[in-house]
């Protein structure tokens, strides 16, 4: 009998390892659909412009790779027009390479620059909620799940992190999430979602009628918040991720107000959302922080991380991420909120993250653990 007893224990630990390797398989199959979609393609896109310009030298480089910031910055009438230049340097060199590299860089920028959009696909929310979790130590969705409205409710995740983990893993991929949000669109960054081709692609294939991806601008607040519907959104953004560093719990928040003023006008109640080990996912370059921050100031993402070191544009699987949703803030309605109204529900905000923080610090794991708002 303790043979038998010895033998089912080993087996059954065998079985458990087993799992749980299938289960970190699975999950790392799921970022590979969607991690790359969006840190690979802004490089792909300026090393194949680079490439195109580089029979002619240092200067058909800076040629090409301006021809690549004005992809970004000019109207999309305008981008055909740079997509010309860039080809017929390339031709004029007469080197295949080069016509290769201008040919990629014109398809990325017609991803970005085509009307409509693809179809929907759902296989691609079903295999990354399903699968996603299992890349961590561990994941969960806690707290005021319940207290979700299903409309008018604004919900902002801390800290953004380098690449977004608690938003994307227990937010954006989340069906218990959506199904407490009933009906909820994600806000990022308008770079990210109208001009990165492999991240825009995602989002098309990624909205349902629960659920979709949208550009964080002001037009973009204003038309979403004034429909009523909920919405998720980082409010410290790329400073967040500027100010990331391995192991300390850190967002950018002072700051960032816009965010309660469209609470107010539109009538919104706010749910602080907190993840920890969000600051676990990568180790990060933390140098030249002044600079860094004007950039992040002025929408530049100056980031260096390095996560998994495997596939480092991985996180570091070792990490836990543990969302915490807050009770949500009833804030009156202001068609035209003072700066008074703003600072006011502004520190509102600010005091019910820090206690969301504090509150749930122990029961995620992080006992001695200290939230700095920035």
């Amino acid at each position: 009998q303790v043979f038998l007893r010895f033998a089912c224990a080993g087996r059954c630990t065998a079985m458990g390892k087993q799992s749980s390797a299938n289960a970190f398989y699975d999950g790392l199959l799921a970022h590979l659909l969607i991690v790359p979609a969006w840190v690979i393609p802004p490089g792909l896109l300026f090393g194949s412009l680079a490439v195109a310009g580089a029979p002619l030298g240092f200067k058909g480089v800076v040629t090409t790779l301006c021809a690549g910031v004005a992809l970004l910055q000019f109207p999309k009438k305008l981008r055909p027009g740079f997509c010309l230049l860039v080809l017929f340097m390339a031709v004029s060199s007469y080197k295949t390479y080069a016509i290769l590299a201008a040919i990629l860089a014109s398809f990325l920028t017609f991803l970005v620059t085509r009307s409509g959009k693809i179809a929907r696909h759902p296989w691609l929310f079903d295999f990354v909620s399903s699968r996603a979790k299992g890349f961590y130590s561990a994941t969960a969705l806690r707290g005021a799940l319940d207290d979700i409205r299903p409309s008018k409710s604004f919900l902002g995740f801390h800290p953004h992190g380098c690449l977004c983990a608690g938003f994307t893993i227990n937010g954006t991929f989340n069906p218990d999430f959506i199904r407490a949000c009933k009906r909820v669109f994600f806000l990022c960054d308008p770079v990210l979602r109208h001009k990165n081709p492999g991240f825009q692609l995602m989002a098309e294939a990624y909205e349902a009628e629960d659920r979709a991806i949208e550009a964080c601008d002001a037009p973009g607040f204003k038309k979403h918040m004034a429909s009523g519907v909920n919405v998720a959104f980082n409010p410290g953004g790329f400073m967040d991720a500027t100010v990331f560093k391995h192991g300390k719990d850190v967002c950018v928040l002072k700051s960032k107000k816009g965010f309660i003023k469209y609470c107010l006008q539109f009538g919104y109640r706010a749910h602080p959302v907190y993840t920890f080990g969000e600051c676990e996912t990568y180790y990060t370059f933390t140098g030249l922080k002044k600079l860094r921050m004007k950039l992040a100031g002025n929408n530049v993402p100056a980031v260096a991380f390095l996560g998994w070191p495997l596939l480092p544009f991985l996180p570091r699987p070792q990490s836990k991420i543990l969302t915490y949703v807050g009770p949500g803030i009833d804030m009156p309605q202001i068609d035209s909120p003072s700066q008074e109204d703003v600072e006011r529900w502004h520190k509102v905000y600010a005091e019910a993250l820090q206690r969301l923080f504090d509150e749930n610090k122990a029961a995620a794991g992080y006992p001695n653990a200290k939230l700095e708002i920035l």
